[in-house]
C-alpha cells in the first residue's frame, strides 16, 4: 500500500521516499503488465485473435479486468480501446484506482508480417508507457519476442505530462 504519510501531506518527497514510491510504481506495473500479457497470451493461443482489453489495479493492490459490456463488446477494436481509456481514465481522476494496463494488437511500422501486443500502462505514482511485444505461431505454438519499452505521454491519471 502508499504509505500514510507520503508528498501530499507536506508536499516535499525526500530522496528515500522517492525511492520507495518509484520502487512501488515499478512492482505494480509489472504485475499489472504480467497479469495482461499471461491472459492475453492465453486467449491467443485459443482463437488467434487479440481482443483488445484491458486491467486495473485497485487502490489495496487487487487487479480486475475491466469489462465494457454488451454494447462494448460488439464495437470494433478501435473502439473499444477508446472504451477502455475513457472509462479507466475516469476511475483515475476520481483516485479509485492505482494502475492500468491496455492491451491491443498491431503491426510494427513497415513490418506487415510482424505482429505485435501493445501494452500501455500508466500508474498513479508517475509511471506512463508502452511495451511493445512481438509474437508469432510456429507450427501452431505461440511465442513471444522481447519486450521493447517506451515511454508515452500519460492520458488516465494526468493530462499530457510525459514521465521524466
Amino acid at each position: 500500500p502508499i504509505p500514510d504519510r507520503n508528498a501530499l501531506s507536506d508536499g516535499k518527497l525526500t530522496e528515500e521516499e522517492i525511492k520507495q514510491y518509484a520502487t512501488l510504481a515499478a512492482v505494480h506495473v509489472q504485475k499489472l503488465t504480467t497479469v495482461a500479457r499471461e491472459e492475453v497470451g492465453a486467449e491467443l493461443e485459443q482463437s488467434g485473435i487479440v481482443i483488445p482489453s484491458a486491467w486495473m489495479m485497485m487502490n489495496d493492490g487487487e487487479v480486475k479486468r475491466v469489462k465494457l459490456g454488451e454494447t462494448g463488446d460488439k464495437a470494433s477494436a478501435t473502439i473499444k480501446v477508446l472504451m477502455y481509456r475513457a472509462a479507466l481514465k475516469s476511475l483515475a481522476r476520481h483516485g479509485k484506482i492505482l494502475g492500468t494496463a491496455i492491451v491491443y494488437a498491431g503491426n510494427l511500422d513497415g513490418e506487415d508480417d510482424i505482429r505485435v501486443l501493445a501494452v500501455e500502462h500508466e500508474h498513479r505514482l508517475g509511471i506512463s508507457g508502452l511495451q511493445i511485444v512481438p509474437y508469432r505461431f510456429q507450427q501452431g505454438e505461440l511465442s513471444f519476442g522481447d519486450a521493447q519499452s517506451q515511454k508515452k505521454p500519460y492520458e488516465l491519471f494526468y493530462d499530457g505530462a510525459t514521465e521524466s
